[in-house]
């Protein structure tokens, strides 16, 4: 069978799947098959594609978390990774002397973090919580992303082998982020309880506007990787009605997700992109309608706040303080003030070494926690919602100072680069850029939730360092190329 046939009757299955699944669920109202169908259908198609980018990429940005026994929200990057990697080694024993060139993207900072956080482990391993419901927190989750963290940058020099792969890794970064615009989009404006109950038992939160409609907090993600990609033109070419497309997209991405911080976030990531590109004009225009809408926000907050549905406004509680009360960005800010204090109190008693995670005994006893419980739940989980505090009540303070220094480093390092390096060689000097401003909102993102163990953190610092090495082999092979040299008498004979 050719392989244009294969690709047709694996279509042809894929499309069946998905109509029958999509059949069920309209008729019995239960849209848990038709998700796991899509998701069988699409991983399926990924894991026969040539190559490993696609299925790292989807495994990376996945949202959902797999209902696995015994491991809270367990994470489908580890499914991706390990069958890129089992790929990975069975190419290369088959290609047996033609080996690929592999980059290292754990420097000795890095190395030195996780080496740190290893013997963090050893000194109180976590297991699988093999009691069961209601027994105990064991804080294995927590440290299993620092393992998937590390094989992000083991493994990102062996998936992304050349020039040709990290241009393709960048696009598959936007059509990623774009089919997820797309599926939550709907799901957020259908105010459709079921599913947001079923979105919530994949392992997403998602919360209800008071208008009805569902709000994502991993929607933003989506909006950031896709505006930054979209004003990064060597790396992401589109036509003019499709960048409008996907800018719209992204924006509706950010502000669909009533995220403060992913608001913010969006802010420093197009300003980074346009000051590193050289972009002054764009960056004056984008500097002067953000301080538009901030006073327009601040000054109409006090009568949007007074309408019978503001919590849509969510986003502009950042500047507003009605809109900050009306919609409960006040309380949520308590509620992290209280997390943040108790992990200090426990970071002045252990500062060196930390607590590690889990050692929670019946956390779960019951399906209705005490705030106080729901404290201790955080504290043990890394849950703090300050990605610092949580990094030094895990692991200490030294830790916590080794990846801030590696975070300003990584930022330093791949700014200057973008600068140095955007007209010898413009695809590189914007995934600089990329890594770059990302980083920035990552900062961010860290200070408000986001804990070191992220593997998008990681991501980003294997990214920067791939590059970093990338133009090396291939000065090598520009110098080692042989020059042809017409002879002088070539053009004298007759």
């Amino acid at each position: 069978m050719r392989p244009r046939q294969l690709a047709a009757l694996l279509t042809l299955g894929a499309a069946v799947t998905i109509a029958l699944c999509l059949g069920i669920s309209i008729a019995t109202e239960n849209y848990a098959l038709l998700i796991f169908g899509a998701t069988v259908v699409i991983v399926g198609i990924l894991v026969l594609m040539p190559g490993y980018v696609p299925l790292f990429v989807f495994g990376l940005l996945m949202p959902f978390s797999l209902p696995v026994p015994f491991i809270f929200g367990f994470p489908f990057l580890f499914i991706a990774l390990g069958i890129c990697a089992l790929k990975y080694w069975l190419q290369r024993g088959l290609q047996n002397s033609q080996q690929p060139m592999r980059f290292n993207a754990v420097d000795f900072s890095i190395g030195l973090f996780f080496t740190w956080a290893f013997l963090r482990y050893c000194m109180k391993p976590a297991f699988p919580n093999l009691m069961g419901w209601g027994t105990n927190v064991t804080g294995f989750r927590a440290w299993l992303s620092y393992a998937l963290s590390f094989g992000v940058l083991f493994f990102m020099g062996r998936f992304v082998a050349n020039r040709a792969g990290l241009l393709k890794l960048m696009r598959w970064l936007a059509y990623v982020s774009i089919f997820f615009i797309f599926v939550f989009v709907p799901v957020t404006l259908s105010k459709s309880v079921a599913l947001g109950d079923l979105f919530m038992q994949l392992g997403m939160f998602v919360a209800p506007f008071d208008n009805g409609m569902l709000r994502f907090v991993a929607l933003p993600g989506f909006g950031l990787f896709l505006l930054s990609l979209l004003l990064l033109p060597n790396l992401l070419k589109l036509s003019r009605a499709g960048w409008c497309l996907a800018f719209a997209l992204g924006t509706m991405a950010v502000i669909l997700g009533g995220s403060r911080s992913g608001l913010g976030m969006a802010f420093i990531v197009v300003t980074a992109t346009l000051l590193l590109r050289r972009k002054f004009l764009q960056f004056e225009i984008v500097m002067g309608s953000a301080l538009l809408v901030s006073a327009v926000a601040y000054f109409a907050g006090p009568t949007l706040s007074q309408l019978p549905q503001s919590g849509f406004f969510r986003v502009f509680a950042l500047v507003s303080p009605a809109l900050a009360e009306a919609t409960g960005g006040d309380a949520n800010m308590e509620w992290r003030e209280i997390r943040w204090q108790r992990g200090l109190e426990e970071i002045r008693k252990h500062p060196l070494l930390g607590v590690g995670y889990g050692g929670l005994e019946n956390a779960l006893s019951s399906d209705v926690q005490t705030e106080e419980e729901n404290e201790d739940m955080n504290l043990a989980t890394g849950g703090v919602h300050n990605g610092f505090i949580a990094g030094a009540l895990a692991l200490g303070i030294p830790a916590t100072l080794l990846f801030i220094y590696v975070l300003i480093t990584q930022i330093f390092t791949n700014a200057h680069r973008a600068l140095a390096l955007r007209k010898a060689d413009p695809v590189v000097a914007e995934v600089h850029c990329f890594v770059c401003a990302n980083l920035l909102a990552s900062v961010a993102s860290i200070f408000f939730g986001t804990d070191t163990n992220d593997p998008s953190i990681w991501f980003l610092f294997a990214l920067g360092l791939f590059v970093r090495q990338l133009r090396r082999p291939e000065a090598k092979k520009a110098v080692s190329a042989p020059v042809y040299v017409e002879p002088a008498l070539a053009g004298q004979v007759a």
